[in-house]
């Protein structure tokens, strides 16, 4: 197989405090690909990276990491590594005595440990704070000695939770894609559990959509922007109209169900051929580059279009007619 399974997780189940946390669970992730996890809080995406490293015990299903099956392994077995929202430095050891930390807990002598650190710390470019204290580094630097360290036993997998969330965007953004770079870079199979949507789409090869502690949906980020399982996808995602299809006009429409649209796919400038709405301007909310119009439509469904900030600006109860291609429709049944 060229790309074997690094982590499969089967029926994986688990109640705490009488109530269904994970339910029936079922994730693959291939040697090499990034996975995100993502969905509102209480969705149980952490509580199954917890199960994965073996922080949390399941009460049904299966773990197996590298063909190995570890459900019932502890977490030293496990041959994970871990990187926190939290960023976990032991605070009286310098930059490079964290990231070798592990290694010489795990029995590697001096000259290995500190080759390793060196090695890492250059990949995440702070070889020049490798004597410093956590304390003199900011967020993101910090964040990136955590992944050094996480990465120092070369794991097959990298588990991370929500690990840029606590930075600024002016942080997160520029050190997610520094770490995809180095993910690309080393091939390391990653689960990030994520509740940003940009985060998930931009981060990896596949997003796992979780609600009520099932996966309700995982596929690339193309096909989920393209083509949502369900309506609980396509309103969670936030980048879908959503046209009830019993008020959906011509042959749209149908007797239940939604049709599902990308909010790009909807516009103010018409095609020929393509599918024509009438509806009011409710609101509009001026960006830095477009302003979002939301608009009702005839038949009572609210919609949202961009509108470029250098045409005339749209007031609340104008008319106006929305465009859209049938093409891009995905029928959603109730």
């Amino acid at each position: 197989m060229e790309h074997p399974q690094e982590l499969v997780v089967r029926q994986a189940a688990l109640t705490l405090g009488g109530r269904a946390i994970l339910r029936d669970v079922d994730l693959a992730l291939a040697r090499g690909e990034v996975v995100a996890l993502l969905g509102a809080s209480g969705c149980g995406k952490t509580t199954l990276l917890r199960s994965i490293a073996g922080l949390a015990a399941l009460d049904g299903g299966s773990i197996a990491i590298g063909g190995r099956d570890v459900t019932r392994a502890s977490a030293q077995q496990r041959g994970v590594g871990v990187v926190f929202q939290h960023y976990a430095l032991f605070p009286n050891l310098s930059v490079v005595e964290n990231v070798k930390f592990g290694l010489l807990a795990a029995g590697a002598d001096q000259t290995e440990a500190t080759a390793r650190a060196d090695a890492l710390l250059q990949l995440v470019e702070l070889e020049a704070h490798r004597d410093s204290r956590p304390a003199r580094l900011s967020g993101g630097q910090r964040q990136r000695v955590a992944l050094a360290r996480a990465l120092a036993r070369k794991p097959s997998l990298l588990l991370m939770d929500e690990p840029f969330s606590a930075l600024d965007e002016s942080f997160r953004i520029p050190l997610r894609r520094s770490f995809r770079r180095l993910q690309r870079q080393l091939q390391q199979t990653c689960l990030v559990v994520t509740h940003d949507r940009a985060e998930a789409f931009e981060l990896a090869d596949r997003v796992a959509v979780m609600f009520d502690g099932r996966i309700a949906q995982c596929d690339t980020p193309a096909a989920l922007w393209r083509q949502p399982a369900t309506r609980q996808v396509a309103t969670f995602l936030g980048a879908f109209n959503l046209i009830a299809a019993t008020t959906a006009p011509g042959t749209l429409r149908r007797d239940a169900g939604w049709w599902a649209m990308p909010q790009d796919a909807l516009s103010l400038r018409g095609e020929a051929g393509g599918l024509v709405l009438r509806a009011r301007v409710v609101e509009s909310w001026v960006g830095q580059q477009r302003t979002s119009v939301e608009l009702r439509t005839d038949a009572g469904d609210l919609v949202t279009v961009s509108h470029d900030l250098g045409k005339p600006a749209l007031a609340a109860g104008d008319s106006v007619d929305l465009f859209a291609d049938p093409a891009v429709l995905q029928y959603l049944p109730t």
